[in-house]
């Protein structure tokens, strides 16, 4: 009955910790001269189009062009500003969200620059998707207005003077890796990227693992 008790304890201790990514990015983010800077930062995970990626790595996506600025004083008036529409199909609150380019794909509000675990590294530019500082490229969320993206909540943000070489669509999240370490799938390609920094484990994750330490010191 004991060992019963433990081995419950133990399960329901690590579904508090959370369930490890389903597609890991290896990358880093570094600040440029730009709108916004936010220090270095580790990238841990991609979200994407569900042809390609996990179910709770999954964004329904779509974009189109907007009058609006970003970051206004990089923004070229000249080039359009490309809108882009994503909704949160993961089942799990998302923050701390960065896009990031792929190669050939370029835009004006750059916070910083990106690369992936290819050798040489491939930097692209990057920004993080908030309403804050100079960038100012999220303009809509469906749900509260807090910077966290819900299950099922939508996000409007701005790819400002956004340029693509190859002519893809700024929401082409058809493949798995960051900047340079995206493959080229030849029919789906890819833009962009939108991954999550690694960030400091929530409260219960601390709590889980308090309690395992516990279980241990009791045995």
């Amino acid at each position: 009955m004991i060992t019963t008790k433990r081995t419950a304890l133990t399960l329901s201790l690590f579904a508090a910790a959370g369930v490890a990514a389903a597609e890991p990015v290896d990358g880093s983010y570094f600040d440029l001269p730009g709108c916004d800077d936010h220090g270095p930062q580790t990238f841990v995970e991609e979200f994407g189009d569900a042809s390609v990626f996990a179910p709770d790595e999954t964004f329904d996506h779509a974009s189109t062009f907007t009058n609006l600025s970003a970051c206004t004083m990089t923004d070229d008036p000249t080039i359009p500003n490309a809108l882009v529409v994503i909704t949160n199909l993961t089942g799990r609150f998302l923050e701390d969200l960065y896009y990031v380019a792929d190669e050939g794909t370029t835009f004006s509000n750059i916070d910083g620059g990106a690369f992936g675990a290819a050798s040489p590294a491939i930097r692209t530019p990057a920004f993080r998707i908030d309403e804050m500082g100079a960038n100012q490229n999220l303009v809509f969320e469906s749900m509260t207005f807090d910077g966290i993206l819900e299950p099922g909540e939508t996000w409007q943000f701005i790819v400002q003077d956004y340029g693509n070489a190859a002519g893809l669509a700024p929401d082409a999240f058809f493949s798995v890796g960051l900047s340079g370490d995206s493959p080229n799938f030849g029919v789906l390609d890819s833009s962009a990227s939108i991954v999550r920094t690694e960030i400091p484990a929530p409260a219960s994750s601390l709590i889980a693992l308090s309690g395992l330490a516990l279980l241990r010191r009791r045995r």
